[in-house]
């Protein structure tokens, strides 16, 4: 077997559509931007807009890197090679937690509670909503094992059709809505810093995914090159389609009955109904389930190298899982171990709290975990650039201040997960998020333990396709 992933398997548009089916904005109108609107009502389109400034700074992070270090660990080979060997573990620890909670919950889970209601034969079953998350889970598992390029067949044809059918619904609603349009829904309209910071979680996490082609690196056509050009060119799209999509659904529902939004069933689906007939909300809701497997697929691909990259410097998984298969070129043995644990997780999450509300508490889990491990990755970029790079003050300024909106923004979000400290079921949630930082540093030292200094060095930098020599010094 090989321990290699394939190169050359896709080029730009393959990056971009990678980000753009792990982002899923159908999917996020289907559920984040439900949950957002019970935190700050009509204000959902200003959250995204204050989403979009804190996630575009911290693609400036990602943009520099990725020019930079083509990895299949993504971020804590960002973090490595900045902030240390110690801070690599913990960020892949965080990130691992992140994309496992980012499948199991937001793929499975609310793939599952949206199209549950919709069949009454198992609405009415309490364990019915089982059979539906495994329609997700069954598709992610066979396309991965199948390799990367079928995967990314899929979710460039599904995301295409996504993005042009939202683009057109939004602006349809938008005409339709007449007098109807304001700019209230872009302003914080009176809502209280804990309400926003919490809306702020999910609307950030409406995004997460965006950078996820870091972690295609080592197989993308050109690297350097594309990976960038791909987080660019998805960000503009996804921010141009969240703000239509959020701001259409709050005026086209009524900004004064915007209470009642979150409390529908499904209401993305009763709007388009509403407006545009039962034809028009049918391949809606087929597209929004079809967003949630193409998120599933490229989160299972960003999953599978985290993974393999965690297996390659036998952190967390043995050095003997890092392999490919011999046909396939897939991270097979770390792909089949990850689906178990996903499978756990979803049947533990929903069986405990149903799968919208086991659903929100693991994500709410996933996207804190993934604001650390972004917040270490932005103050990583600027020593980086100090100790590798060997940079002056004049081109460390930019490093340290490009991403510092993204920081402020995830502190935030962070802040609103726990101030004030949720209560009930949201509870378990904050509790969890505190369990996964201490099992994080739990982790880090028993590596730093059990590693040799000169093992832990290469930490984030096996197989790490760096910048050429006659580039590291720009004074």
């Amino acid at each position: 077997m090989a321990d290699e992933l394939k190169k050359n398997v896709g080029g730009l548009w393959a990056g971009t559509f990678q980000s753009i089916a792990f982002i899923a904005p159908a999917a996020v109108a289907a559920s984040f931007l439900v949950v957002e609107t019970g935190y700050v009502g009509a204000s959902a389109p200003f959250v995204f807009l204050f989403a979009i400034i804190g996630v575009s700074s911290a693609m400036y992070m990602n943009y520099v890197f990725a020019g930079r270090i083509a990895h299949a660990g993504g971020y804590y080979a960002y973090v490595a090679a900045g902030l240390g060997p110690k801070f690599g573990v913990f960020s892949g620890w965080l990130y691992f937690i992140n994309v496992l909670g980012a499948l199991s919950g937001f793929a499975v889970l609310f793939f599952a509670g949206v199209l549950w209601p919709l069949i009454p034969q198992l609405a009415s079953n309490s364990y019915g909503w089982i059979p539906l998350a495994f329609i997700p889970l069954t598709l992610i598992l066979v396309l991965l094992y199948r390799g990367l390029h079928p995967s990314l067949l899929y979710t460039i044809i599904g995301a295409s059709v996504e993005i042009a059918f939202l683009a057109v619904i939004s602006i349809l609603l938008i005409i339709r809505a007449g007098p109807s349009n304001t700019v209230v829904p872009f302003t914080p309209d009176g809502n209280s810093l804990g309400n926003l910071g919490l809306a702020t979680i999910f609307s950030i996490l409406g995004f997460v995914g965006v950078g996820s082609v870091i972690t295609l690196s080592e197989e993308l056509k050109e690297p350097k090159k594309n990976v960038k050009k791909s987080i660019f060119i998805a960000m503009g799209i996804t921010g141009a389609v969240y703000l239509l999509i959020s701001y259409s659904f709050v005026v086209g529902w009524g900004i004064t009955k915007i209470g009642s939004f979150n409390t529908t069933t499904n209401p993305g689906f009763v709007l388009v109904d509403r407006y545009f007939g039962p034809v028009v909300m049918i391949a809606f809701i087929l597209i929004t389930l079809n967003s949630f497997l193409s998120n599933g697929i490229a989160e299972g691909n960003a999953f599978s190298r985290e993974g393999f990259a965690l297996a390659r410097d036998n952190i967390l998984f043995p050095k003997s899982m890092a392999v490919v298969h011999d046909k396939y070129h897939s991270p097979h043995k770390i792909i089949i171990v990850e689906w178990i644990v996903i499978v756990a997780l979803t049947l533990a999450g929903g069986l405990e709290f149903g799968p919208i509300l086991g659903a929100t508490l693991i994500t709410a889990v996933n996207g804190v975990s993934l604001y650390i491990v972004h917040i270490l990755a932005n103050f990583s970029l600027p020593v980086y650039g100090k100790k590798t790079l060997k940079y002056k003050m004049k081109n460390l300024i930019p490093l340290a201040l490009g991403p510092l909106a993204a920081t402020v923004v995830y502190a935030f979000a962070i802040y609103g997960e726990f101030v004030p400290f949720p209560s009930g079921a949201y509870a378990y949630g904050a509790w969890a998020i505190i369990a996964v930082v201490v099992a994080g540093v739990l982790l880090t030292v028993a590596v730093y333990i059990r590693k040799s200094s000169d093992d832990m060095e290469t930490i984030g930098k096996t197989k790490m396709e760096s910048i050429d020599k006659n580039e590291e010094v720009e004074n």
